[in-house]
């Protein structure tokens, strides 16, 4: 139980890291792409009673962009410190001003791939040590006769 657990653990760990962030225009950007607006100092300073002290990034869906500035879906934050805070998907208007860079995620072909191979060793490596687990006899008798009571 308790390796299986470790094993989940380590999937997702490496899940998350199959994503690679490339710089795009605001004006390129299409409704619903995953997006991660780093912000400015001040930007950071003046949103904080929105999103949190210290908060450096805004990660969520890009809804639309307006002379105000752009509005996502949060679904996470990031702080100075490295920590990173769940978000329900509420909208937020993040001003131009406050964007310091604004970068779109893309799947890592090379790291899935990766991953996919790593899981697929455990998988027949664990096979290998541990079998099917089922059992092809059947215990006992032919269960014909009455049960006890």
């Amino acid at each position: 139980m308790r390796r299986g657990v470790v094993l989940l653990m380590a999937v997702g760990w490496l899940q998350a890291g199959c994503y690679n962030y490339t710089p795009v225009r605001r004006s390129g950007l299409v409704p619903s792409t995953y997006v991660a607006i780093t912000l400015t100092q001040d930007g950071s300073e003046q949103l904080a009673p929105y999103l949190g002290p210290s908060v450096v990034v805004v990660r969520g869906r890009f809804l639309s962009a307006t002379e105000r500035g752009l509005v996502v879906s949060a679904l996470a934050v990031e702080t100075r410190r490295g920590d990173n805070l769940e978000w329900k998907g509420e909208s937020v208007l993040i001003p131009t001003a406050f964007v310091r860079s604004l970068e779109e995620r893309h799947a890592a072909k090379g790291k899935t791939a990766m991953l996919a191979g790593a899981s697929l060793f455990c998988f027949f490596a664990s096979y290998a040590a541990f079998g099917s687990g089922a059992q092809a006899t059947t215990p006992g008798g032919g269960g014909s006769g009455a049960s006890p009571q």
